[in-house]
Parts: C-alpha cells; structure tokens; sequence
C-alpha cells in the first residue's frame, strides 16, 4: 500500500481498561539486550493488565487515502493478555467495515530504535494488517512498514517489508519480501539505525537494507489493521470470502534505543 496509514483525525486516548490478570503459563519470547552492545530496552508491554492510555493512543476516523476504511477505539480491545485490533461490520457506523490501531506516541517517539513485536493475524481479503513506524511530526513520507499484509488475498502467507521515502506525493519505496504463515504466531522487527534497516523474523535478520534514504527524525511505533477500498488492487475491500471478524492478535511489544558505544542494557518503562 502507499499513503499515509495514520488517520485523519488525531488518535484518541481513552482511559485506561480494567486490568486483567496475566495467564503465568503463557509462553513469550523473553525480552533480552542485545550482547554486541548498543541497544538499550526502554520499553515492553505484554498488555497483562490491559490498555494504558499513558502508553498507546487509539486510532479514531478515516485512514488518509482510503476512503473504505474507518477506526475507532471500540475496536481496540484486550483480552486475556492479548491485544486485538478487530476488523469487523460495525452498526454504529452503518454497517460498515470497522478497525482497530493504536500508537506508541503518547509513551516512546525515538530517533533510532530496536522493535520486536510478536503477533498474529486471522485470514481475510480486504483486511491489511501493519506494523510500522511513523514520524512523531505527523508528516509523510517517511515511513518504515516492518510487517505489512494489505489484504490483497485471503492467505496470509507472506509480509511486506516497505521503506518509504520522497517528498510528497512522491512516494518512493524500497520493498522486501519475507514468506511465512502468519496466522500463526511470529515475533517481526526492525533494526533502524542511521542508513540501514535490518528487517527481522523471529530473532533473524531476513532482509537488510542501506540507503541514505533511511529516516533520521524521532518515529512512533504504529500497530494497525484497516479495512480496504473496493477497485484499489493492492488494498481490496473486503468480499464474500472474508469473515466476519478478522483480528490481529498482539501479545509482546518490544523496544530498544540505539546508544552506540555504551554497554547494552534495560531500562523498561
């Protein structure tokens, strides 16, 4: 997809949901510094007692660009430990098709960064689902897609790896491909430092990309699923085959600032 993904209207911050008691045999991948140095943990989230409003802002209104899709913050939901981005028909809004996003504005915007995000996505055409950092300034391009799926099948066999850059409406891209079954669980992520991207799929660097291209202003974590705008080839609206929820599934949230040449370390929020 090309555009801007975040919405028209500011994100909403909403309070904060009632807690919710973590499942202690859940199993995650443990949050870990990086040995070569470098990488400093500032932030996780495993969303064991819901929502916070200090940390994730909602998405409210109509993604730029796609006039199909619509979120709104009753679409953003936690439940036993998971985060859900739901995709659905929604009669509050006439019936049609709703989603979820949320963003790491309100707690972590950086200049360079480690992500690791582990998630997982139900089937469905018409329904893209994206991990991805934007520019804390609100402007694009930039913006760096680290996991992207826009629905253009039902499968969710592979994800999109996307550099955008230009100035707008000049939307360049540099674009990886990665394969998988992501309607099971993976952990994606992105390693940004300045003039490189290294794309990662459970722990491995998949793909890596240097340009002088790459983004070196503060950027936000953005998690999202939005429905798409029939007659658009590569973000299709949804049709007979997609079901009627489609829901994006994220259980661990991961970030790390970039402090070359001091000792790795944790400091979580």
């Amino acid at each position: 997809m090309t555009g801007s993904r975040r919405p028209a209207m500011a994100a909403i911050l909403v309070a904060v949901l009632a807690a919710l008691a973590a499942l202690a045999a859940r199993s995650m991948t443990p949050a870990t510094a990086d040995p070569g140095g470098g990488w400093q943990r500032v932030f996780v989230d495993d969303f064991g007692h819901g929502l916070s409003s200090a940390r994730w802002g909602r998405y409210s209104g109509q993604p730029q660009g796609d006039p199909g899709g619509w979120w709104d913050p009753s679409h953003v939901v936690v439940r036993r430990g998971v985060l859900r981005l739901e995709t659905y028909r929604d009669p509050r809004f006439g019936n049609r098709w709703v989603s979820g996003g949320v963003s790491s504005g309100p707690a972590l915007q950086q200049r360079y960064g480690k992500y690791e995000v582990r998630f997982r996505v139900d089937a469905g055409k018409g329904v893209a689902a994206v991990l991805l950092l934007f520019p804390s300034a609100n402007h694009w391009p930039p913006e760096i897609d680290f996991a992207e799926h826009g629905g253009e099948n039902r499968q969710r066999n592979h994800m999109a790896a996307t550099l955008h850059y230009g100035v707008r409406p000049d939307d360049r891209q540099t674009q990886r491909i990665v394969k998988a079954d992501f309607t099971r669980w993976h952990t994606m992520g992105v390693e940004w430092t300045p003039g490189e991207l290294a794309y990662t799929l459970d722990g491995r660097r998949w793909a890596v990309v240097s340009s002088p291209d790459v983004p070196s202003e503060p950027m936000e974590l953005d998690m999202q699923t939005q429905a798409g705008t029939c007659g658009d080839r590569y973000a299709p609206c949804p049709d007979a085959s997609t079901p009627a929820r489609v829901t994006m599934q994220i259980d661990r949230v991961v970030a790390y600032a970039w402090r070359p040449g001091q000792a790795a370390r944790d400091h979580p929020r």
